[in-house]
């Protein structure tokens, strides 16, 4: 893992989900913020920086979808944060421009590291 990626925000409803992503991403050296929905990953995104973030797609409050799109438009971040979306579902025949992959629930460890090996170069 290159040493510049630093941080990570897993967004999901279910604490579950996020604590088992969450050991995941640090077990490969990553630090990981966690939140439980669309509107708090919003303000976390801009009041830290984050190179990663994996987005649920359903949440009570707000649509993952609705909330990167949130974060993508009004961030300052140089580069801006990669958004990856995480859904139970497969994904659909067009995935929004928000994100830069859809992942299906449950992610393996390999799949992260593959995916975050793939954007390095895009930071």
């Amino acid at each position: 893992m290159t040493q510049s990626l630093k941080r990570c925000l897993v967004v999901d409803d279910l604490p579950f989900n996020t604590q088992v992503l969450k050991a995941q991403l640090n077990h490969l050296g990553l630090e990981v913020d966690c939140c439980f929905s669309g509107k708090t990953a919003i303000k976390m995104a801009f009041e830290q920086d984050y190179d990663f973030i994996f987005m649920d797609i359903t949440m009570p409050d707000m649509s993952g979808d609705e909330a990167a799109q949130s974060i993508l438009k009004y961030s300052t971040k140089e580069p801006a944060s990669i958004i990856f979306a995480l859904s139970g579902h497969d994904a659909p025949n067009i995935v929004p421009q928000c994100f830069k992959l859809w992942l299906t629930k449950p992610v393996n460890k390999q799949q992260l590291l593959d995916i975050i090996e793939q954007s390095v170069v895009s930071l």
